[in-house]
């Protein structure tokens, strides 16, 4: 049974206790793995560091993704990325078949209401990811719901160093307890979204525990991870192979660097990598910048030879045959 509005369980009648007892122990099975690091409330810091060898799963060799990564790593190389390739695989590469696939995420989306709202303007297929504590949250995501956009919630994480990931942020110093409530707190902001990325998180995203009860309860809720891959250490993906579960992961971030011209060189990265491997997955932000860039690439990307899908396609290897919508203009997004 897939619960996908937070744990709710039937009221608690003589009638209903067989009910009440399979819905608790459908629940605790496909999360206690997951929970399990958290135990005795020994909470995130029970990192895969202090776990014994033996506990350790290796990634099972994958010659199809370990191409798609030496094709990416050899084009990134010597470009203006922020982060190296990730180590490791990422979703099953194909060979391209037909016209590839471009997936665009744009982060950090609530906060800045005005500039929220003129990236709703962008033509589609575009994944806007909504933080959790921005004002009025709801209603923004509802409105990019009901223009045919696809929402996903960007969750605070805990990053190195001095940056603040906002209010409610999942940090490694919480117990199992704290932690679970503060998740709650921000999947039950808004609804609607298809899945969750992090928001900062470059020291979280290395606790392989941590990522193993985040990555379990998703599932349960039947949402998918996208790691935005903020530190090249992250644990998202052993912990995923670990637990059985499927996730995703950005290639590409458009607007670390602030200048049109640069953010012009990034999209032709992602152009490049669409092409080698078949699809692209890039992360840009609502800046003025990046829209004034974004928005006649993603007019001219059909002709161009691209597909736009939104980042849940990449869950269904057959949706990606096809592209959602043809962008034209922003009113004829669907």
């Amino acid at each position: 049974m897939k619960i996908r509005s937070g744990v709710r369980f039937p009221e608690e009648r003589a009638g209903n206790a067989g009910l009440i007892a399979t819905v608790a122990m459908a629940f605790a099975g496909v999360i206690v793995g997951a929970l399990s690091a958290y135990l005795g409330e020994r909470g995130a810091t029970a990192s895969a560091a202090s776990q014994p060898p033996a506990a350790q799963i290796e990634t099972a060799a994958d010659p199809l993704r370990e191409e798609r990564e030496r094709i990416i790593a050899e084009i990134v190389s010597g470009a203006p990325e922020r982060l190296p390739a990730p180590n490791g695989s990422l979703h099953p590469y194909q060979k391209p078949r037909e016209r590839p696939k471009v997936v665009i995420i744009i982060d950090d989306m609530g906060v800045d209401r005005k500039n929220s709202e003129k990236a709703l303007a962008l033509p589609g297929p575009v994944t806007f990811s909504f933080l959790p504590y921005a004002g009025k949250v709801r209603d923004l995501a509802d409105s990019a719901r009901h223009q045919g956009a696809e929402v996903m919630l960007h969750l605070p994480m805990e990053p190195r160093g001095a940056a603040d990931p906002g209010p409610h942020a999942l940090t490694s110093g919480m117990t199992g307890r704290e932690f679970l409530k503060t998740l709650e707190w921000n999947l039950d902001r808004f609804e609607g979204y298809a899945g969750v990325n992090n928001h900062m998180g470059s020291k979280l995203t290395e606790d392989i525990a941590a990522m193993k009860t985040l990555l379990g309860y998703l599932d349960h809720r039947d949402l998918f991870f996208l790691d935005s891959v903020t530190t090249p250490d992250s644990a998202v993906r052993q912990a995923a192979k670990e637990l059985g579960v499927d996730i995703l992961y950005r290639d590409v971030f458009l607007d670390d660097v602030e200048t049109e011209d640069a953010i012009r060189v990034q999209l032709a990265l992602a152009e490049r990598i669409a092409r080698e491997t078949g699809y692209v997955v890039a992360i840009g932000h609502p800046r003025p910048e990046t829209m004034k860039v974004l928005g006649p690439w993603l007019t001219t990307a059909p002709a161009r030879g691209f597909d736009l899908i939104y980042a849940s396609a990449l869950r269904q290897p057959d949706a990606t045959a096809q592209a959602q919508t043809v962008a034209a203009a922003p009113d004829l997004r669907l």
